[in-house]
């Protein structure tokens, strides 16, 4: 049975602002398979003297006994603490302060419980007969810190990474952060000087933020107000894109938004030099810390951050580098190989290193060749622009650290691994790894098939033969529409492709052209809705670039992702067919791809299906692992083939056929059966429908969210009976569908 981990929900409300009737409602879930000591523990400030009533409905059912709040807790000030076994509904606050709220269900509870906590702010009624007074009050002796009651600290010189001064340690918050989707889930509200604003605490899982130790930290101006200090990522190290930026000061986190604006700034600069606002979302998993999470941690670039008192002086400012995506080339050449290790510039950022990354920094490079290390560079000399060692030299250019090696001393295998400061770790890690064979012959697995490797050259007619004709997205297409045939054409060109051709998957790129992966000629290849080639590319091995058995495909923001089960990774290209990286398994990130089928993307997160582990996997397009959620008794997931998302929901096609719903935290929804004997093609329309290819019966069907049959596309007229296997549908209705056995793709349009 899984632990039932506890998600922590810090709710903040500034002491001056206006209370209102509802302070927060807080929404959670109890998963059926929940150990006896489940628990969910969250936090909220409340306000001295206030007179407090907890709600608990369940969800459908209205009022509920299943669960009770057995304790209420200052988290400052421990012997400040409420309990009631039987449960709490009402108690008087003697302190202001952030309290713990334990939240426990009744052992004789079955099945999964949803609920929601209501806390409302009754101090305008009379006390009641069962409220709860507090265990023991002490309240001269409550630690509720005040930026105005401490005493000026000593400062000590300040440096590029932040304010350095006396930081006193609190006790760690009994903090834990869900660590699987299929955990509880947590929204939060935050009430800020009469504004209040909603937000996710999160649509995916991160890391666990509460490992940050707990400061509160006594730097105050000539006012005594408190000064933000940055205290992660430190100097030399890079941001964490899971946990983003900390600051800490006293009682940082009942900073209002106005003076957090005044107070700290987070920028980069544009290509014109100018400065862009980072756009992302702040929030406080403890007292006294400020976290900031960046929408989007872009790849290089440079991040400023500074700091001014609450006069507008700047007190200080820090620079911050993001990881770029790096890709490693290997190019014999007469008698040295050459590796280069690049990543590409970010062409909306300045282009120098106020900007962006220019040189390898903090980063070393080691090479390993037949098993035995040849040499570590250090940070310090991959910024050198040359340097030389043991007839092994190196040379920086602008986004690529370029070293030649004598392949006298290569006798078989050379493996390069850059080793990255990335903040929150306790030494550099592995960032990226490539090996090269030295053999001019690789040996072709033979557990794929016995079919010859395509070659990898990139092709292009000219670019006056392809033309994509624009399309409106269309308001509706209603669940009665009709879908006819308008053009069918082949994507091969010779007999040979096509006796082993096998197009796995369609997609529509977001300019309306077609993307089609061919899983047995290992070929990507680049079509307009009349047949018209752009672009092809793929072969088949395991060198970098290489596919072993690619099965899916997806695109967003002019990049491809490919699903390979045989080489149990996820690869990354343009759409020019240039090799970007690879996403494996890893025990640093704590993700297992084992046989990785459809890929979509719901927002900026990239989720998978993998079949073999019985999960669906989250990252975003970086390639950072997110999270992921498995099977539970309450809602099995077998061998999940593909995965599609609409704005709330993630829909699952397993191979028995049967398509399931969840949330993005992986709350099981509702399921119906498609009749698929071989489930494969999974698509989800915008307008309501959801569309599973049935091979094994000849057919594509288009169902509703609940389950019901709208409609099934009559097979094309074909030299053989067709053979679906991938699905797309475009923003004005067109429907595009990969035929196995005639080699086809086939394009449907609405009838009305």
């Amino acid at each position: 049975m899984k632990k039932l981990m506890v998600t922590a929900l810090v709710l903040l409300l500034v002491a001056n602002a206006g209370f209102a009737e509802r302070l927060f409602d807080y929404r959670g879930m109890f998963p059926a398979d929940r150990d006896s000591n489940a628990k969910i523990t969250n936090y909220i400030l409340l306000k001295k003297g206030a007179r407090i009533r907890f709600e608990i409905e369940e969800q459908g059912h209205g009022t509920t006994e299943k669960i009770t709040i057995t304790k209420v807790q200052l988290t400052s000030d421990t012997s400040v603490s409420f309990e009631e076994t039987s449960g709490i509904q009402n108690l008087d606050l003697p302190e202001t302060g952030i309290y713990e709220i334990t939240l426990v269900p009744d052992a004789k509870a079955q099945g999964e419980i949803r609920f929601i906590l209501k806390v409302n702010d009754i101090s305008d009624e009379k006390p009641a007969a069962d409220s709860i007074q507090a265990v023991s009050q002490k309240p001269s002796e409550v630690a509720v810190k005040i930026a105005a009651d401490t005493s000026p600290a000593t400062l000590t010189a300040s440096s590029s990474d932040g304010l350095s001064g006396a930081i006193e340690k609190q006790p760690d918050l009994p903090v834990t952060v869900a660590t699987s989707a299929t955990d509880v889930t947590a929204s939060t509200q935050l009430t800020i000087a009469n504004e209040t604003a909603s937000s996710a605490v999160a649509s995916h899982v991160f890391p666990e933020i509460s490992q940050v130790a707990v400061a509160s930290v006594a730097l105050v101006d000539g006012s005594g107000q408190a000064l933000p200090v940055l205290q992660a990522p430190a100097a030399g190290w890079f941001i964490n894109p899971f946990v983003g930026l900390k600051f800490v000061a006293d009682s940082i986190n009942l900073m209002s938004e106005q003076d957090r604006q005044k107070q700290i700034k987070i920028f980069t600069c544009s290509i014109d030099g100018s400065q862009s606002t980072v756009k992302g979302n702040f929030f406080s998993p403890e007292p006294d810390v400020l976290m900031f999470l960046p929408q989007a941690v872009v790849p290089g670039a440079v991040y400023y951050v500074e700091i001014f008192d609450i006069s507008g002086t700047k007190i200080n400012s820090s620079r911050i580098e993001s990881m770029p995506e790096l890709a490693v080339e290997f190019l014999p050449t007469g008698s040295d190989l050459t590796v280069r290790i690049w990543w590409q510039q970010q062409t909306n950022l300045l282009a120098n290193p106020t900007g962006q990354m220019l040189a390898l920094n903090n980063c070393d490079v080691v090479i390993n060749v037949d098993g035995k290390s040849l040499l570590q560079l250090t940070s310090e000399q991959t910024r050198q622009p040359v340097g030389t060692f043991a007839g092994i030299n190196w040379r920086a250019r602008p986004y690529a650290l370029e070293l030649e090696l004598p392949l006298s001393l290569i006798s078989g295998e050379c493996s390069v691994e850059i080793l990255a400061a990335v903040d929150g770790a306790e030494q550099k890690m592995s960032a990226y790894k490539a090996d090269w064979q030295k053999a001019s012959v690789q040996a072709v697995p033979d557990d794929f098939s016995n079919v010859v490797a395509f070659d990898d050259e990139i092709y292009k007619k000219p670019s006056e033969e392809f033309s994509i004709a624009s399309f409106s997205i269309r308001a509706q297409l209603p669940d009665e529409t009709k879908f006819a045939v308008e053009k069918s054409f082949l994507i091969v060109d010779s007999s040979a492709d096509s006796n082993v051709s096998w197009p796995q998957d369609v997609v529509w790129d977001e300019n309306g052209s077609l993307w089609v992966l061919d899983s047995q000629l290992r070929r990507i290849s680049n079509f307009n809705d009349k047949g018209q080639i752009r672009t092809s590319f793929g072969n088949r091995g395991d060198s970098q670039g290489a596919f072993g058995l690619p099965v899916a495909l997806a695109q967003k923001n002019s990049t491809l992702f490919v699903s390979d089960t045989a080489r149990h990774a996820i690869h990354k290209f343009t759409t020019d067919g240039l090799f970007v990286v690879s996403i494996f398994s890893g025990s640093d990130a704590g993700v297992a791809i084992d046989l990785p089928g459809g890929i979509c993307f719901r927002k900026e997160e990239m989720w998978i299906a993998d079949r073999g582990t019985s999960r669906i996997l989250c990252f975003n397009q970086q390639g950072g692992f997110l999270g992921s959620f498995g099977s539970t008794s309450s809602a099995p997931i077998d061998a999940p083939v593909s995965v599609r998302a609409d704005q709330d929901s993630l829909f699952i096609l397993e191979k028995n056929g049967l398509v399931k719903k969840f949330s993005p935290m992986g709350q099981f929804d509702a399921t119906f059966q498609s009749g698929s004997s071989d489930g494969s093609g999974l698509e989800v329309d915008s307008w309501g429908g959801v569309w599973v290819c049935d091979a094994g019966q000849f057919r594509v069907l288009r169902f509703s969210r609940n389950g019901a049959t709208l409609c099934e596309l009559k097979a094309p007229p074909a030299p053989k009976p067709w053979l679906p296997t991938s699905v797309a549908v475009r923003a004005d209705g067109k429907i595009a569908v990969a035929d196995a056995e005639n080699k086809m793709l086939h394009i449907f349009t609405p009838t009305d």
